[in-house]
């Protein structure tokens, strides 16, 4: 089966080098409670609700054969009953109701892609795929880094590390660039709070070094999970092990609580304030006094 993507970004400037084209795929393999994408954790189909958008005529309701929408007291989903046959999003002529995820082919999302292929030769740009985890869809994402390398455009990709090496491998030659998150140190920590342990990702992680791979690090910075003091201390500590010297640093924001009230996810709002910047720089001291360059996203 094809994998799903929920979005096509044009024009990004975050993701890598120059102006580039972000493709983000369905489904991820982890389950970070400050998940910026949360409408990308399940692989299927979702329904999602913008309520700005909503003229209450109700002809969703009623074209609805499982009774899976109702008003009662604001528009609601039962995400149980729905059987996501789409009927609802027919009958929605506001485009308050929307399906998340849409299946395509490598060519037909590469005709999307090759759109900008002029600016990516003007800027240095290309394309990242982001997600979710796009290593869940391996040999989608091989096509699909083929069909780039024919066109000669530069290829990023954004993973949270936790993937089979020995897939991965075969993929590697056609990548210029990977960014590799780093997110808790702590193999029990990391387990409680993201579903899985990170034997893998730091087996991956020495992996990619002893290939010489063009892999930059990064960390979010997200309170009271990776930006502790424990958690750094044993950061910094795993990157002087594998002799990284510079790191990625990516404060946290709240974008992602929004969406997901869209797509009724089970993440819990966390409501933190945004770093001051007296914080950012003590944290980017830690580990500029251990010989480890920071490069702070904005």
């Amino acid at each position: 089966m094809r994998p799903l993507i929920f979005d096509v970004q044009r024009f990004s400037i975050h993701d890598g080098p120059g102006i580039r084209t972000v493709v983000f795929f369905k489904g991820c393999n982890l389950k970070c409670p400050w998940c910026q994408n949360p409408e990308s954790m399940a692989t299927k189909h979702e329904i999602a609700f913008y309520p700005e958008r909503c003229t209450e005529n109700r002809d969703c309701v009623a074209s609805c054969a499982n009774d899976a929408l109702s008003f009662d007291n604001g528009f609601h989903v039962n995400r149980r009953r729905c059987e996501e046959c789409k009927e609802c999003t027919v009958n929605c002529f506001s485009d308050a109701i929307r399906i998340v995820g849409k299946e395509s082919t490598a060519e037909e999302l590469m005709q999307e892609i090759l759109r900008d292929q002029e600016y990516y030769k003007i800027s240095g740009g290309g394309v990242t795929f982001s997600g979710g985890e796009p290593t869940l869809h391996i040999g989608f994402l091989q096509e699909m880094l083929l069909l780039c390398k024919q066109h000669d455009i530069h290829t990023n990709i954004e993973t949270n590390g936790c993937f089979s090496w020995n897939k991965f491998k075969a993929i590697l030659p056609l990548l210029d660039m990977i960014y590799f998150d780093i997110k808790i140190a702590d193999n029990n920590n990391h387990k409680r709070l993201l579903s899985q342990g990170n034997e893998r990702i730091l087996y991956n992680i020495e992996q990619l070094i002893n290939a010489k791979a063009p892999v930059h690090f990064r960390m979010p910075l997200i309170p009271k999970f990776t930006c502790t003091d424990k958690n750094l201390r044993q950061v910094i500590g795993l990157l002087k092990k594998f002799g990284i010297e510079k790191i990625h640093l990516l404060p946290y924001h709240s974008m992602g609580e929004s969406k997901g009230e869209k797509v009724g996810s089970p993440l819990a709002k966390l409501g933190f304030k945004p770093f001051t910047p007296h914080k950012l720089k003590t944290v980017r001291s830690r580990f500029e006094c251990e010989n480890i360059e920071t490069i702070l996203y904005n």
